[in-house]
C-alpha cells in the first residue's frame, strides 16, 4: 500500500471514541439547530447568543485528547483532511503538512477581515470567566458592550460558519488538489452532509478513484457504484489497514 497516495476525509464519529459529541444522532449537535446558531447572520445579529452558543457547544472538547485514529494516522504520515474544528489531530502531533483542517480549528481566532493565517491567533477559551460569560466573551473578541460588532477591530472564530464559502483560509484549493491526485480516499466518520464531502465523492467516483467508507453507520448517500463500505469504528478500520 502506497500510503503517499492515501487521503484520509475524517469527520465527527473520528472523534466520538474522545468523548465529542458528535453531529448526528442522539443527543447530537444537529439537534441543537446549528444551521441558525452557527452562522456568519447569528453572530452579526446577535453576537452574545452566538458565542454563549459556541461556547457551551463546542468547548466541550478542549479537555478531549487524540484516541487511536489520530495516532494511527498522525504515526503513518497520512494525508488528512478534517472536518473537525477540535484539534485532536493536531493534539496528536499530526505532520502539519500532510493535515488540513478544512472548517477551521476551535483554538484559533481571527480578525473578521482577516486575508492571511498569520493573521490567526490562539482563542485563549481559558481566560473566559463563565461567572461573567457574556461580559468575558465580548472582551475576548473584541466586541462593544453595546453588541455590535466592529469588522475593523472585532475577533471571531476561526471556523467555518454554514452561511459561509470555503477559501484559502482553509486551504481549500489545495485540499482539492489533494483529492485530485489521491489515488485511494478514505471518508472516515462522516455523514457527507457538506458540500466538500459530497463534491469529493462525486469527484472521486467520476475519476475512478479506490473509495472506502469506514463508519459503523454509514450514510445512504455514499451507498454508489466502487463504493467499498466498511462497518467499522475509524480506530478498528486504521488498526488493520494502516499496518
Amino acid at each position: 500500500m502506497n500510503n503517499a497516495n492515501t487521503l484520509v476525509i475524517t469527520g465527527a464519529g473520528v472523534s466520538v471514541e474522545s468523548g465529542i459529541k458528535p453531529f448526528r444522532g442522539k443527543d447530537g449537535i444537529w439537534e441543537e439547530n446549528p444551521v441558525e446558531m452557527a452562522t456568519f447572520r447569528k453572530f452579526s445579529s446577535d453576537p452574545a447568543g452566538f458565542l454563549t452558543w459556541y461556547y457551551k457547544r463546542f468547548t466541550s472538547c478542549l479537555a478531549a485528547k487524540p484516541n487511536e485514529t489520530h495516532s494511527i494516522l498522525a504515526g503513518n504520515n497520512i494525508k488528512v483532511i478534517t472536518q473537525n474544528i477540535d484539534g485532536l489531530h493536531r493534539a496528536a502531533d499530526h505532520p502539519i503538512g500532510n493535515l488540513i483542517e478544512i472548517h477551521g480549528c476551535i483554538h484559533e481566532k481571527r480578525p473578521i477581515l482577516a486575508e492571511e493565517w498569520e493573521e490567526l491567533i490562539p482563542a485563549e477559551w481559558d481566560k473566559v470567566d463563565e461567572n461573567n460569560l457574556v461580559d468575558s466573551l465580548f472582551s475576548l473578541f473584541k466586541i462593544p458592550s453595546n453588541s455590535s460588532i466592529d469588522p475593523e477591530t472585532s475577533l471571531r472564530p476561526h471556523i467555518l460558519l454554514f452561511d459561509e464559502m470555503y477559501g484559502e483560509l482553509y486551504e481549500f484549493e489545495k485540499a482539492m488538489d489533494w483529492v485530485i491526485k489521491a489515488d485511494t480516499i478514505i471518508f472516515m466518520g462522516t455523514s457527507n452532509s457538506v458540500g466538500f464531502t459530497d463534491s469529493t465523492l462525486n469527484i472521486s467516483c467520476r475519476m475512478g478513484k479506490e473509495i472506502i467508507v469506514v463508519d459503523p453507520n454509514p450514510a445512504k448517500s455514499f451507498e454508489q457504484r466502487g463504493v467499498k463500505i466498511v462497518k467499522q469504528s475509524s480506530s478498528d478500520f486504521c488498526k488493520d489497514y494502516f499496518k
